[in-house]
């Protein structure tokens, strides 16, 4: 097993994708060290900083979520409370894919410590995100109390603190959308008029619309969204990640100049532009999240 976790290391390129089928093949031999790969990682991350291709942590947390292994959860809310650049330079663009799911996937009933990281103002406004998402699976997963969560969502909304924390809001909002904002709608409002929301993560029409349909249906939409599920096939998960897929950023461009070949010149530069959803790829083409890009 050890042979199998230098192998995954680091990333060359290729998805490993026979030595994560030993793995799971081989769960309970692998547990033990995907957890001293995570607890190395909170003791001294420094390894991994400036290294994109050092990946193997990141199908430790990955393959623990699948394993539903507990013992994860109160290390990895550790490491996403590491000072907020720290956080953000471990686990670069994965901060925003999954972690939230993980979470979810390893949690031990120990809900303070999601709480903690949420209200953590000294972490990353991304894991903090992901530490919101995640109480909204375990509420769709019949794990906690829908009034619980929008409650405590309700009092983040009215916390002194909300005035500095617009990105946050925005997380917060999106959660409440997902899981019916009917309790919050007047402290939505709030934010709106007193202008302390990113906007561009989310806006006052999508609200709107939501409350305009039934609880029922919005919770069973949200049911079935993808972001908002357990862990469950990591290989499925990961094998189509663009680290693994060198052309995909060049076919992408190329596909933008082909377009612009056949593209007729615009009149008028007032053009108006669709809104990006807030999980969208963003337009320029990085690879990341609007969000976490241009909408950063």
């Amino acid at each position: 097993m050890e042979q199998i976790m230098q192998t995954i290391r680091y990333n060359e390129g290729t998805f490993p994708r026979h030595e994560l089928q030993q793995i799971i093949e081989r769960k309970e031999e692998a547990i033990p060290h995907l957890l001293r790969i995570m607890v190395e990682l909170n003791e001294d991350y420094e390894k991994v900083i400036g290294r994109p291709e050092r990946i193997d942590f990141i199908y430790a947390y990955y393959l623990l979520a699948q394993f539903r292994e507990q013992a994860l959860f109160p290390i990895l809310i550790e490491i996403l409370s590491k000072p907020g650049e720290i956080c953000e330079e471990i686990f670069d663009d994965s901060i925003t894919e999954g972690v939230g799911r993980v979470l979810a996937s390893t949690y031990n009933g120990e809900i303070d410590l999601l709480q903690r990281l949420i209200e953590n103002t000294e972490a990353n406004q991304y894991a903090r995100g992901q530490a919101l998402t995640a109480l909204v699976i375990l509420v769709l997963d019949g794990q906690l109390s829908r009034e619980f969560v929008m409650d405590y969502f309700k009092q983040l909304l009215n916390d002194k603190r909300s005035e500095d924390s617009y990105y946050l809001n925005a997380e917060i909002v999106c959660c409440c959308v997902d899981l019916y904002p009917e309790e919050v709608a007047a402290d939505i409002q709030r934010l709106f008029e007193d202008r302390i929301i990113e906007t561009m993560v989310i806006g006052l029409d999508e609200v709107q619309r939501t409350l305009r349909r039934t609880k029922e249906a919005v919770l069973r939409e949200s049911g079935q969204d993808y972001k908002y599920q357990l862990i469950t096939d990591v290989i499925e998960e990961l094998q189509g990640w663009a680290c693994f897929q060198p052309n995909a950023k060049a076919d992408f461009y190329s596909g933008i100049e082909r377009s612009a070949l056949h593209e007729k010149p615009k009149t008028n530069p007032a053009v108006i532009i669709e809104k990006i959803g807030r999980n969208d790829p963003c337009t320029c083409g990085s690879g990341k999240k609007y969000k976490k890009c241009c909408g950063s």
